[in-house]
């Protein structure tokens, strides 16, 4: 299936509201990790299956890129396999039933300075730009939940936005704010 026939399959029903997804496997092993999201700007959602048998499936992470792109530029960059770990297992511990709904994934150079001279809260380097950040939330996991939760695992860095409704998460070195 395409990677453009595979987004707009939700489409329909993202537009009403989000399709309720199956819990997550837990990390890397012989284990198949699926991970679901529902972008917040562009309005498409996707499911895949990024490892399988073993080893990452490269067709999966085209689509996860994809879906995770700047969307102001319509720029496309590879999105770190460990910080799809990462929100594997968070979706795992929080026992959430939804996608993830993404605020921003890959940011470009260009949209990330246009941001950063904007707010004080982004980064001029920000990970977003290495794809190996992520502004999320889950529908039915309340946000302080979802935030603890991240910062149990001490795997990345931290953030919480409660007035923009989202938390930040990377694979950076640990941190939080």
């Amino acid at each position: 299936m395409g990677r453009r026939k595979l987004l707009g399959l939700g489409l329909g029903a993202a537009s009403v509201g989000l399709l309720p997804m199956p819990a997550l496997a837990a990390l890397p092993g012989d284990n198949d990790n699926t991970l679901a999201f529902f972008n917040t700007h562009t309005r498409e959602t996707l499911r895949a299956t990024y490892w399988r048998n073993g080893q990452v499936d490269l067709g999966a992470l085209k689509d996860i890129n994809f879906i995770l792109r700047d969307f102001r530029s319509g720029d496309i960059h590879p999105i770190d396999v460990k910080l799809l770990n990462l929100l594997t297992e968070l979706h795992r511990r929080t026992a959430s039933k939804q996608a993830f709904q993404i605020i921003s994934g890959y940011r470009s150079p260009k949209t990330n300075a246009m941001l950063a001279s904007e707010s004080s809260g982004v980064a001029s380097h920000s990970m977003h730009m290495d794809g190996k950040a992520i502004d999320i939330r889950l529908a039915d996991v309340n946000l302080r939940k979802l935030y603890n939760n991240a910062v149990a695992m001490r795997v990345g860095g931290v953030g919480i936005y409660p007035g923009s409704e989202f938390v930040h998460v990377d694979t950076g070195r640990v941190r939080y704010w």
